[in-house]
Order: structure tokens, then C-alpha cells, then sequence
């Protein structure tokens, strides 16, 4: 590009580089494209140079609607590596055809990148991670037991399929020192494993149909529908057994909500992680000396491994991270429901949005009357065309070439006006949530004794109050064994009035 600026004697305002972002987003809403766009409207330049078309798109939509923004702002379009000139019908034909093989080759190569996978699939050929137990064969299309790792995927299997749980499963794993599954490409010799066996590590390898031998891969068909391919594998258990393993996962999740009829609700359940591992931090209830303690702890705490003595050269399991639960979910709701007591912050936000929504919504509404407007004119210049033609002032030739100039340009028109309604629509849906989401915060601010009722049905709207409003949270101790909790919100700080001091979304929330 410098060597074809030097050969036409083009000097260079400025380089505008998108990198890493896809040739899909439109142009205006690029980083360095939007920034080109408004120069190009203040007329810093008069010339925009591409190595190539598919540069500035790579659908004809994106590339259509880049350069109606130049010619609007009067800025031609050059390409360096073909011949692009958009100032007259036969080069505004060349545009048209280069822009759609832009978009046909980027879903050529989508196909053909999809095919040759679907093709090494059924060929015997693994692709990404490699099921926990096996291995790749010296041949690269065939799996392998690793006996070690198959002696685990069998214990487990045998016991869930005897009526242990998920979570006794992986509490036993970890208990015992047995490294996570974590995972194993097809290029690495060794397995990386994970930080501690969880719940859902075990269930997925329950439900692993290569075990049994026959591995199933999920895939995209042509016409967008799912396929599986299948291909034999040496299996890991006898026949039947994972089955009735996945029979009693399936009897264990129809009487969890009977198991836990008696026990105690959860309010944060799912949203604490531990600050240190990373693992979820759930909640448990212990009994000492005839009281129950209930807290939230992470599971990795029950780690002992056999291998974290000092003698052994191992890593010791990190310190406990156990916070009492009934302290953290009052210090949450808390914060939480002095939100909703004055949700101001939030709610001129929303009023914020709907007025950068209308502005959006009258630019768009400008852009769509002026490209009717420019329709309505293409349509007026086809029938002076045609008027000229039976008036004998242009041949047949220069008639055929006219008409098929003015209907690229009319349709490229109609689309990029369809997308502008497209979008109008968009904002009006925006609108629309953010009205409703004023609604429903003045609602509950009116409401909220009903939501704090000691009903289960109370609880369970609770539960998803705080599941909308917090983020995340995590849970460790500092060098002084002190608790630390951290917690950001999805609304900005609580008031200092709140019941308890506000919770800081830049920084750690400390409990004795």
C-alpha cells in the first residue's frame, strides 16, 4: 500500500487499523472505522486505500454501507490490488461483483473449514480435547486406554451407578489426592490437570458415550442442523453399566428436591467462588456439639492430598475459605434491598439510555428518509434512461449497461434501508427494556415486604433478585487469617447509609 501511494503520488493523512476485529462488524462501529468515518465527514482526506476489499467487509452489507459513508462524505474508494473505481458504471459493476465474492468467499472457506472437519472426524481423526481415560495412538487417528486414568473413570461409574451422588464422588476424588481430569489435546503427551475434581466434571464423565465404545461428536451439518458422528473406541466399562449409572443421575435429580425438603436454603447458592482456587463455594450445614453451623465453603477445601506433605515435596492445599452464611446473605440482601429502597442511581441511567436512544433513533430515521429520497431518484434517472434510449440518443449497448448500473446501486440502496429499519427496530426494543426495567424497579420498590415474606415462594424471588443484581463474589483470607469477602454488584455502591457498611465493587469487604 505505501508502494502504490508512492507510484500515484499519494500522500497519506493517516493509517486506520482494525486489528483483530471481524470484517463483519460494520465499519462505523470499528474502533478505527468509526474514527475514519467521522475524519472522512470532516474531509481530512478524499481518498480511502485498501489492500483489498474484503479488507473493508467481508459481507456485501458491510462493504455496501462503507462505501455509501464515503461517497456521502465524498471520499473515493481505492483498492491496491484491484481495479476498483466507482466513478463510473463499469467500475461501480466491478464493485458490486468484488463485494460479493468477498461475502461468498468468506462463506466458502467457513464451508470448506467446516467440511475437511467433518471429514477428519469420520476419517477416525480426534480434534480438540481428548476424553479423560484415553489417549492418541503412535497413528493419530486412533484412542488408547490409559489404564491409570481408566481405573478412575471405572470406580467412578461403578459407584454413582450403586447410588453415590455428583458430590460425593468428587468429595471422594479430591479426598483421596487423585488429580482432576483437567485435559489432554491431541498434540500433548501428558495430561494438564485441573484444580480439583467438581460435581460436573464427574457428571459429564458419566454421560461420556465413549466409555461404552462408541464416541459421539456434536457438529454443525450444511443445512445447520445438528449431526453426530459416531466412530468405534475401545471401551472402558462393561456393557450396561454406564447406562445405569446415567439411570440413577436421573433418579438422584428427581428426589433432590425431596432430599432437601428439610435442609436449609441457600440464598447465594451458585454465585460464590473461591478467591483463591476459583472452585464454587457452596453451601453446607455442620453439626458440633448439638448446634448446626451453616456456611458457604469451597470444595477444594477438603482436599488432602497424599502428596501435599512437606516429605513428599507437594503442594498443600490452600487455606479454608469458609464464611458463615447467615452473616454474608444478610450482609448481600443489605445492600441489595437499600438498591431497590432507592434505585436513583440505576433508574437515571435507564433515562440516560432512552435519551441516547432517541438521538440513535433521529439519526437513523435522517439516514433511511435520505437513502428513499436517493431511491426515488435512481428510479426517476432508470426512466431518463429509458426516455433517451426511444429517443434514439443510446444504443442498446449503452442501455443495457445503464439499466444494470442503476439496478445494482437501487438494490444495494434497498439494502442498506432495510438494515436501517432493522436497526430502528432494535432501538425501539431497547427502549422498550429500558422502560420496562424502570417499570419493574419502582414496581418492587413498592413491593419489597412482599418479596421479604418467610414464604418459599418469597425466598425463591429473592434468590433471583440477588441473581440479577450481583455479579460475582468471592470468598479467601488475607496473610492475617482474616475472612475477606468481595462482591460487585451489577448497580454501582451501595449509600453509606445502608444497613451494613457499603460493599466495594474496587476492593475487599473484611469479616472477623
Amino acid at each position: 500500500m505505501e508502494q502504490y501511494c508512492e507510484l500515484y503520488a499519494l500522500d497519506v493523512a493517516e493509517v486506520y487499523a482494525d486489528d483483530g476485529v471481524s470484517g463483519t462488524v460494520p465499519l462505523h462501529e470499528r474502533p478505527a472505522g468509526g474514527r475514519l468515518i467521522r475524519d472522512a465527514g470532516e474531509g481530512k482526506f478524499g481518498t480511502v486505500l485498501v489492500y483489498k476489499l474484503d479488507r473493508l467487509g467481508r459481507s456485501l452489507l458491510v462493504i455496501v454501507d462503507a462505501n455509501d459513508w464515503l461517497e456521502t462524505s465524498g471520499v473515493s474508494l481505492r483498492s491496491a490490488t484491484e481495479p476498483l473505481d466507482t466513478s463510473n458504471p463499469s467500475g461501480r459493476l466491478i464493485f458490486q461483483m468484488l463485494a460479493s465474492f468477498a461475502e461468498y468467499e468468506r462463506g466458502t472457506i467457513r464451508e470448506r473449514t467446516q467440511a475437511g472437519m467433518h471429514r477428519a472426524l469420520r476419517k477416525g481423526m480426534f480434534l480438540g480435547r481428548l476424553p479423560y481415560g484415553y489417549k492418541l495412538s503412535p497413528n493419530g487417528h486412533d484412542l488408547e486406554i490409559v489404564e491409570g486414568e481408566a481405573q478412575i473413570v471405572r470406580e467412578i461409574i461403578a459407584n454413582i451407578a450403586a447410588g453415590a451422588t455428583l458430590y460425593s464422588e468428587s468429595k471422594r476424588l479430591n479426598d483421596e489426592g487423585i488429580p482432576s481430569a483437567g485435559y489432554r489435546y491431541r498434540d500433548r503427551e501428558r495430561r494438564r490437570n485441573g484444580g480439583s475434581w467438581t460435581a460436573s466434571t464427574v457428571g459429564r464423565m458419566v454421560h461420556q458415550t465413549a466409555y461404552s465404545g462408541i464416541h459421539r461428536v456434536h457438529v454443525e451439518g450444511r443445512d445447520g442442523r445438528e449431526e453426530i458422528i459416531e466412530r468405534p473406541v475401545p471401551s472402558i466399562v462393561e456393557p450396561g453399566v454406564r447406562e445405569r449409572a446415567e439411570a440413577q443421575l436421573a433418579k438422584n435429580k428427581s428426589r433432590a428436591g425431596e432430599l432437601r425438603k428439610n435442609g436449609r436454603k441457600y440464598l447465594l447458592t451458585g454465585l460464590v467462588q473461591c478467591g483463591i482456587c476459583g472452585q464454587a463455594c457452596t453451601g453446607r450445614t455442620t453439626v458440633s456439639g448439638g448446634n448446626k453451623y451453616n456456611y458457604y465453603g469451597c470444595i477444594s477445601n477438603r482436599r488432602e492430598r497424599r502428596s501435599s506433605k512437606a516429605s513428599d515435596g507437594g503442594k498443600p492445599p490452600h487455606r479454608v475459605t469458609n464464611v458463615r452464611a447467615e452473616w454474608l446473605e444478610d450482609l448481600v440482601w443489605a445492600d441489595v434491598r437499600a438498591f431497590l429502597e432507592d434505585p436513583g442511581e440505576v433508574l437515571e441511567r435507564l433515562r440516560s439510555e432512552e435519551i441516547d436512544t432517541d438521538a440513535s433513533s433521529n439519526e437513523l430515521q435522517i439516514r433511511r428518509d435520505t437513502l428513499t429520497k436517493r431511491l426515488a431518484a435512481k428510479n426517476t434517472e432508470k426512466d431518463r434512461y429509458v426516455r433517451a434510449f426511444a429517443q434514439g440518443h443510446i444504443s442498446d449497448e449503452e442501455l443495457a449497461d445503464y439499466m444494470a448500473d442503476i439496478k445494482n446501486q437501487t438494490n444495494n440502496l434497498r439494502l442498506l434501508i432495510s438494515s436501517v429499519e432493522n436497526d430502528l427496530r432494535n432501538l425501539i426494543e431497547t427502549r422498550e427494556v429500558a422502560e420496562r426495567t424502570a417499570d419493574w424497579l419502582l414496581t418492587l420498590r413498592e413491593r419489597l415486604s412482599e418479596v421479604e415474606a418467610e414464604i418459599p415462594e418469597a425466598f425463591q424471588k429473592r434468590r433471583e433478585l440477588v441473581r440479577l443484581l450481583v455479579e460475582r463474589m468471592t470468598i479467601d483470607r488475607d496473610e492475617s487469617s482474616h475472612q475477606r469477602v468481595e462482591i460487585t454488584y451489577r448497580f454501582g455502591s451501595p449509600p453509606e447509609e445502608s444497613l451494613v457498611p457499603s460493599v466495594l465493587n474496587s476492593g475487599p469487604r473484611e469479616a472477623e
